[in-house]
C-alpha cells in the first residue's frame, strides 16, 4: 500500500473538493491518504494561467498542470521534506470540439497530480453542452453565470452538482466527473514504477 502524507488542491470549489475526496476514498485499499475532512487544510486558490473556460485538450491539460504545480508550492517545507510524500492536485474543466460544423462541444475534467518532479494525468468522460449555451459562452462572450440562466439560476450550482448535474438530471454531476478524473490520475501515480519499467 502506498502512503501519501500531504496533498494540496489548487481550488476551493466545493464540487472539486467532493470529487477529489471521493477519489481518495475509493482507492483506500491501495493508498493511505491524509485526512481530507477539513477542506481549509488541503485546498488553496491558485492562478490557472488559462482562460476561464479552456477550449481544447492542450489548454485544459495546461490549466490542470498549472493548478497542480501552484498547489504544490503552497505546501510547507515540512510537508515536502525527505520521507514525506506530497502531491499538488489540479483539476481543470474544459471543452473539446466534437462536431465543428455543428459547433458541438463536450465538457470534461482533467486532473493533474504533481509530486515535485513528475506530472500524472487523468481524464473524465465528456458531456455534451447545449448549443445555445456554447454559443452564448464562446460566440457571444457571455460570462458562464449569465449564459446558463436559461437552464438554471441557482447561484451556487458550480459549487454543488455543476451545470452537468442539471443537464444530466442528476445521473452524473461535477463531483463525479472530478472523481473519475482524479481516480484515473491516482491510478497512473500508483502505477508509476510499472510505467517506468514498461517504457
Amino acid at each position: 500500500m502506498e502512503t501519501i502524507h500531504h496533498v494540496m488542491l489548487g481550488s476551493q470549489n466545493g464540487a472539486k473538493v467532493q470529487g477529489v475526496r471521493a477519489a481518495f476514498d475509493g482507492l483506500r485499499s491501495a493508498v493511505q491518504g491524509p485526512d481530507l475532512e477539513s477542506p481549509e487544510t488541503w485546498t488553496c486558490q491558485v492562478e490557472t494561467g488559462v482562460n476561464e473556460e479552456p477550449w481544447g485538450f492542450p489548454a485544459t491539460l495546461q490549466g490542470a498542470q498549472n493548478r497542480a504545480r501552484a498547489a504544490f508550492e503552497h505546501l510547507g517545507t515540512e510537508d515536502t521534506a525527505a520521507g514525506h510524500i506530497a502531491l499538488g492536485i489540479g483539476v481543470e474543466s474544459g471543452f473539446i470540439e466534437v462536431t465543428p460544423t455543428a459547433f458541438t462541444l463536450y465538457n470534461f475534467d482533467v486532473c493533474c497530480l504533481f509530486d515535485g518532479s513528475c506530472d500524472y494525468f487523468g481524464i473524465s468522460p465528456g458531456f455534451e453542452y447545449p448549443r445555445r449555451l456554447v454559443r452564448d459562452i464562446f460566440l457571444h462572450r457571455q460570462p458562464f453565470q449569465a449564459a446558463r440562466q436559461y437552464i438554471t439560476s441557482s447561484p451556487d450550482i458550480e459549487q454543488q452538482g455543476g451545470i452537468v448535474g442539471v443537464l444530466a438530471a442528476g445521473r452524473i454531476d461535477r463531483p463525479e466527473m472530478t472523481r473519475l478524473a482524479t481516480h484515473m490520475a491516482l491510478i497512473r501515480y500508483l502505477q508509476r514504477h510499472d510505467y517506468a519499467r514498461w517504457g
